[in-house]
């Protein structure tokens, strides 16, 4: 279990494979199909995007590579809106039990 105030560092997942594309795409299917339950904030889909970059990609990352991506606001994650209702409806009518 990890508390509310944890380190937001809490795991760390490794890919490898024999080339550093088959790798990548080790590392997307784990990121797709990893399960955080409970009110943990998590950004499993938006580092999927990232590994879906050109520059990662390529490995032309740097330290300032990511900042760069946040403040032109970059990379988006695509949302299912259906599911948004859905997953919105059901909040709402267990917070109403």
């Amino acid at each position: 279990a990890i508390h509310e105030f944890a380190d937001s560092q809490f795991g760390h997942l490794f890919a490898s494979g024999p080339t550093r594309e088959h790798a990548r795409k080790a590392l997307q299917l784990a990121l797709k199909n990893i399960l955080i339950v409970g009110e943990i904030r998590n950004p499993t889909e938006y580092l999927v995007e990232l590994a879906e970059t050109e520059e990662f990609k390529d490995n032309t990352i740097d330290t300032a590579w990511l900042d760069k991506l946040i403040a032109e606001k970059a990379v988006n994650v695509k949302f299912n809106v259906n599911d948004m209702v859905f997953y919105g409806a059901c909040l709402k009518s267990f917070l109403h039990m």
